[in-house]
């Protein structure tokens, strides 16, 4: 279950806006046109271009000088990279850049974060990317990342090398980087598919010195002794032997005051130069300006509001105008608001003065930038340069809850190791935050010990309803280490508490969780219908969404309405936009179907839960539940390879992904769900390989039913060895009540238990064990349990001659269970049926297709693929639906599409958010069978 916390708090953007806007060019700046030729024609022809250099050489420069005299149409995405960008926000920041572009996504783009966490996700990730580049209609397109060697998480460079590996031929990759990024370069530069800018391309050359000069003349002709200055002392031959070249070296040069004389190369560093030019620089400004300077330097980005309250000087708008006008190592991003981002160079040189000259002020000034700042990264930096722990403490912890939904736990990690060891020690808020923090990585241990802290720390604080919530989730800690009894005995005491409605939904929630671990199944509706009183009370989305995982309790004494009532819920409040909880939603639904024997409505509610995980990124917890159904579907089917290969990939995650403390947990549920997979396919060799697996799993800290689930797999075996005697008594002390759940082994026992005692000869002591069960299925229609005991044993019990022993409707049970098995077999089950207003989509087998479109011309090898749905996306292709099949308001949308309209106006138009309006758009797309919204487009206007 979800980590819980209760905060009803919007989430804003996870980074600076200004990161994907690229700089304007200089005014003034000399015309360099041999570099200008040699990066045009690289810009178009090249799969990289690498602008490679010391700080200070002119690279971003170079690039939005040539990035506007790109041909109309082009396509640009840029992103600066920041310190330490992980690759979650790496992520957010390129598909926003992209977003202008309106690319045919077939996953949610900021759900490429969550996917790149998944297994084999950054392959999925690059390979979402690569195919929605592929099938974008445009016929060029650039993706710069600037100042790529602040990039510290290896995974970035991973990534990109992914993409490029693959990356369509309309497009390039631009990086800018002081240092060489970790790409396959080589082999770029051995196919001449890679362009190469480095200091010696980069540098001025005399005849450039030269026109700086005469513009730097002009400008200065009223300037006395201009002429004189320069024909001494800043002759362009001079400024080469002192600079070298080097773009910052001449500029710092030319803006210094009169007679300043730079030592060379020879003598300094260029930080050293630049430091003694830039001082001469500073030392010429009015003081105004050079306070208001230093004072705003603590920002990467300078705006006129920003600077006004970071600085206190209400003229922050004039003097902005006065700093951009002098060219003083700034950049004008191509932003809404007037914008300048300071050169790092120059930016490093006023903040180390400002330290130096104005110590006592500096908090302050921080304090104020954090206080603007929407990054949550950002803002936690500068208060901690602040020494303002409580300010930092308090951001972190109210912003930690929306940064685990976006998969950004790293993130929290991250900002956590910022805060020395006794501040940290002496903080619940930020041990919360650690707890958090683990529990997207299955760290049970890491979080149970970081709750335990920040639950005794807010006692001790008197902040009693933190406290509980923190205990809550220790309890659900406690349930994933193996210790639901200890967390039984907290839930208990937590029940009694005076708490408000959201904090008392968590606390039912987990007591009901607690119960299904500790097997005692019929204490599991009565806190799950309090969670759901509850929640009724409190119609919040973001409250609900943390509710997202309930398919375990299918068939639990008293659960079927309880459930139906809370999905009923979740879709009235969640609305129709993709998420975990909707997702949850149509699982919850797949299951419920499964449980009443309707096979062809739980294909098509995991359909539609297809569709939401795809387009969510796949995230760990709805795709465990995706794969359990899966698993157990497909078997009924009898398609072995597609049942194997969902249970086997649960297999691989929880051996391959997980902390021991989950894995000692879980691992057994895991390898059960595929014996009983491996039973209805009657796979002999697997059934013996899971049933020696599941005997070394076993250890202390397993749930209640993990020796149940032994015995059943054990009875498999001897069953299909024909081994009736062992088998009977393996599933007798299984078969003593009627357990519903398609979780526990007791239906599925007592339908075996009927089968081996009449093939024993006892039809009277089958007709026995079956007939509490089938009053049952008689009163409630749940027969998921007798299915999963397979066609075979439920096809003889229904031939059986039962004579008087069971009644008409008790035998007509059977045959009603056999003839679902039997149409599954024969692929009966994948007819659409009727659901009314809440119907699955038309057709249970339409997925998403990833195959992109390439030229036939080109030579790059074919886009990634997804290679789960590569088997449905052919099959989509195969039965592609026709335009009849949209729905109304997708029909809007596309006809909107066919007249040109963007994203963002189609939005503006029927009043839906730009989010919505994609997932149209990705819907449309595969429904028709095409790769491009041109394609789709055509379709329409040729209807």
């Amino acid at each position: 279950m979800p980590p819980q916390h209760a905060s009803l708090q919007a989430s804003p953007p996870n980074f600076a806006l200004a990161k994907i806007q690229p700089p304007r060019p200089r005014a003034g700046l000399v015309a360099r046109p041999a570099l200008e030729r040699a990066l045009g024609a690289a810009l178009e022809h090249s799969r990289l271009v690498l602008l490679l250099a010391p700080a200070g050489y002119g690279k971003t420069a170079a690039l939005t000088r040539q990035i506007r005299q790109l041909p109309e149409g082009t396509a640009l995405a840029w992103v600066s990279a920041d310190d330490d960008d992980p690759l979650q926000r790496f992520l957010a920041c390129l598909t926003a850049a992209l977003e202008p572009h309106d690319l045919p996504w077939r996953v949610a783009p900021d759900a490429l974060a969550t996917l790149a966490l998944a297994e084999r996700g950054l392959r999925d990730a690059a390979g979402e990317l690569v195919n929605a580049l592929a099938s974008a209609d445009v016929d060029r397109g650039l993706i710069v990342i600037d100042d790529a060697h602040r990039i510290a998480d290896p995974r970035v460079f991973e990534f990109l090398q992914l993409v490029l590996d693959r990356l369509p031929a309309q497009w390039t990759l631009v990086i800018a980087s002081r240092v060489e990024p970790s790409l396959a370069l080589a082999r770029l530069r051995g196919s001449g598919e890679l362009a190469e800018f480095r200091q010696h391309e980069l540098r001025f050359g005399e005849g450039e010195v030269i026109a700086m000069l005469a513009a730097t003349d002009a400008t200065d002709a009223n300037a006395p002794g201009a002429t004189t200055q320069h024909a001494e002392a800043r002759s362009a031959h001079d400024l080469l032997l002192r600079t070298g070249g080097w773009a910052a070296g001449l500029r710092l040069s030319l803006a210094a005051r009169s007679g300043a004389s730079a030592p060379g190369p020879s003598d300094t560093t260029q930080r050293h130069l630049f430091d003694y030019l830039a001082t001469e620089v500073l030392a010429d400004m009015p003081a105004e300006l050079r306070d208001f300077l230093l004072r705003c330097s603590v920002l990467p980005e300078l705006t006129a509001a920003r600077c006004a309250h970071v600085s206190g000087q209400p003229q922050a708008a004039r003097l902005l105008d006065e700093i951009e006008r002098r060219g003083l190592f700034v950049s004008v991003l191509d932003a809404d608001e007037f914008t300048l981002k300071l050169h790092d160079l120059f930016r490093g040189f006023l903040e180390d003065r400002l330290a130096r000259e104005q110590a006592g002020e500096l908090p302050a000034l921080l304090r104020r930038a954090a206080q603007h700042e929407t990054e949550l990264a950002r803002a936690v930096s500068y208060l901690v340069r602040a020494g303002a722990w409580d300010e930092a403490t308090a951001l972190l912890s109210h912003r930690a809850p929306e940064q685990i939904s976006i998969g950004a736990h790293a993130t929290l990690t991250q900002l956590l190791a910022l805060f020395p060891e006794d501040e940290f020690a002496r903080r619940p808020d930020l041990h919360m935050v650690r707890g958090l923090a683990a529990w997207p990585r299955f760290d049970w241990d890491t979080l149970l010990v970081a709750m335990q802290h920040a639950a005794e720390g807010y006692t001790r604080a008197g902040r009693l309803r933190e406290a509980a919530l923190t205990r809550v989730n220790a309890c659900s800690g406690l349930q994933h280490a193996g210790r639901p009894e200890e967390a039984s005995r907290e839930l208990a005491r937590l029940r009694e508490q005076n708490l408000d409605d959201a904090a008392r939904a968590f606390v039912f929630f987990t007591s009901a969780w607690n119960e299904f671990a500790a097997a005692r199944t019929e204490h599991v509706a009565p806190f799950y219908a309090q969670m759901v009183a509850t929640l009724e009370r409190v119609p919040a989305p973001l409250l609900w969404q943390q509710f997202s995982i309930h398919f375990v309790f299918v068939g639990l004494p008293g659960m079927q309405p309880l459930l139906a009532r809370f999905a009923h819920g979740a879709m009235r409040v969640g609305g129709d936009s993709p998420t975990q909880l909707r997702a949850g939603m149509m699982h919850l639904r797949c299951w419920l179907a499964l449980s009443q024997g309707q096979l062809a409505e739980a294909w098509q509610w995991l359909g539609r839960a297809d569709d939401d995980c795809r387009w969510l990124g796949t995230p760990r917890p709805v795709i465990t539940e995706n794969r359990t159904a899966r698993a157990l579907l497909h078997a009924l089917r009898g398609d072995a390879a597609a049942s194997h290969a969902a249970a086997q990939d649960m297999v691989d995650d929880i051996e391959q992904h997980s902390p021991l403390a989950h894995r000692r947990v879980h691992a057994c549920e895991v390898l059960f769900l595929h014996s009983r997979a491996a039973w209805i396919l009657q796979d002999a060799d697997v059934l013996r390989r899971l049933d020696a697996a599941l005997e070394r799993a076993a250890n202390p800290f397993e749930w209640a039913a993990a020796p149940d689930n032994r015995r059943l797999c054990r009875a498999f075996v001897a069953l299909i060895e024909g081994r009736l005697q062992d088998a009977q008594a393996l599933l007798e002390p299984l078969a003593s009540d009627i357990d519903r759940s398609l979780f526990f082994p007791a239906v599925t026992a007592r339908v075996l238990l009927a089968d081996v005692q009449q093939r024993l000869g006892d039809v009277a002591a089958a007709a026995d064990t079956l007939r509490l069960w089938l009053g049952d299925v008689l009163a409630t229609g749940e027969v998921g349990g007798a299915l999963l005991a397979g066609l075979d044993a439920v096809g003889r019990l229904a031939d059986v001659d039962w004579g008087p022993r069971l009644l008409a409707a008790e035998q007509g049970v059977l045959s009603h269970v056999h003839a679902v098995l039997r149409q599954a077999r024969e692929g009966a089950d994948a007819a659409p049926v009727a659901m009314g207003g809440e119907s699955p989509r038309e057709s249970a087998f339409v997925m998403l297709a990833v195959e992109p479109v390439v030229p036939a011309t080109d030579s790059r090898p074919a886009p990634l693929y997804d290679r789960r749905a590569t088997d449905v996306a052919r099959l989509a292709t195969a039965n592609r639906i026709d335009l009849a099949s949209l729905t109304e308001r997708e029909r809007d949308v596309l006809a909107r599409m066919a007249e040109g309209d963007s994203n963002k106006l189609i939005a503006r138009a029927f009043d839906l958010s730009p989010h919505t309006v994609k997932r149209h758009v990705a819907n449309i797309l595969g429904k028709l069978g095409v790769e491009t919204r041109g394609q789709a487009a055509a379709r329409w206007r040729g209807q």
